[in-house]
């Protein structure tokens, strides 16, 4: 039986599309080269399962700029989607997030509904660590088999949360929306593409 939810934050509730659009955008002032590549590189690297911007700020030695946290908002329906959830289930974050997660949940309006919020900063390990994964499931008292986790990453989500024995949902969206499912060892047993579509299996 299922007991309990994990979620991803950044593309997964979170709406990070004009986040990435900005940073790109920082890039492109920074190098005259990416001009007329930066999104065949980008694909190129999502192909790999690999963070465009961080591959693209290493192959061309970049500055990397603060993110903009003020362009996040959060997906359409994930307020309805946490409220039929959470009465049904408990729900917790698993993320790599920078301190000042939890004030940030309560701005979106979704804290109330989390019993438990594990942030990679407070923790010190980050995902795919597995430890990450395993903070939560020893604070939660649940065992992988009675946990689904719900994110946007094979890399980071999906792929050790199933190594765990968590069941897993792949939401297909945001900038890894079109990762490379033959390059992980683990495949998600749910594929969605909306925050809304996770209510049809859950």
């Amino acid at each position: 039986m299922i007991k309990w939810l994990f979620f991803d934050l950044g593309s997964t509730l979170i709406d990070e599309r004009d986040c990435e659009i900005f940073r790109f955008k920082d890039l492109l002032k920074q190098s005259n080269t990416l001009k007329g590549t930066l999104k065949q590189r980008i694909e190129a690297y999502v192909s790999q399962n690999k963070s465009p911007y961080k591959e693209i700020l290493k192959q061309f030695n970049l500055k990397p700029m603060d993110w903009p946290i003020h362009l996040e908002k959060l997906y359409d329906g994930v307020i309805p989607v946490l409220e039929k959830l959470s009465k049904k289930y408990h729900l917790g974050i698993i993320a790599n997030q920078e301190l000042g997660l939890e004030e940030r949940l309560k701005k979106y309006g979704i804290r109330t509904y989390f019993e438990l919020v594990i942030c990679s900063k407070e923790v010190g390990i980050s995902k795919p660590e597995l430890g990450i994964f395993e903070i939560a499931l020893k604070r939660s008292n649940c065992i992988p088999e009675e946990a689904y986790m719900i994110g946007d990453r094979l890399d980071n989500d999906i792929a050790p949360a199933t190594f765990l024995g968590m069941h897993t949902i792949w939401i297909r969206q945001g900038i890894f929306m079109n990762s490379n499912l033959e390059r992980v060892d683990f495949k998600p047993e749910i594929i969605v593409y909306s925050i809304q579509d996770i209510l049809k299996y859950l």
